[in-house]
């Protein structure tokens, strides 16, 4: 069960890193044929300018790599450990 969450977190992540990527690419894609004549009609064209007005591309990022880190914790790739001790003679 820990492994298929790991999993599921790891997939996500990388979907939210790709889509805050993309996002961002479109973004300066549309901006540098904003200054040319770009004639409507397509979809792929209307699709990138309504992906460039998405806000919070960096968010879809940082949300991404959050959840990269917590699968790699909960896969055992990363680990914590602490240990104290006391000194008694």
């Amino acid at each position: 069960m820990r492994s298929g969450i790991a999993v599921i977190m790891a997939i996500l992540g990388v979907l939210l890193v790709l889509g805050g990527g993309t996002t961002l690419w479109a973004a300066a894609l549309v901006r540098s044929r904003s200054a040319e004549a770009v004639p409507a009609g397509s979809r792929f064209e209307r699709g990138l300018e309504v992906a460039s007005r998405l806000p919070g591309a960096e968010r879809l990022i940082t949300w991404g790599v959050v959840l990269l880190a917590l699968s790699a914790i909960a896969a055992g790739a990363i680990t914590f450990s602490a240990t104290a001790t006391t000194g008694s003679n």
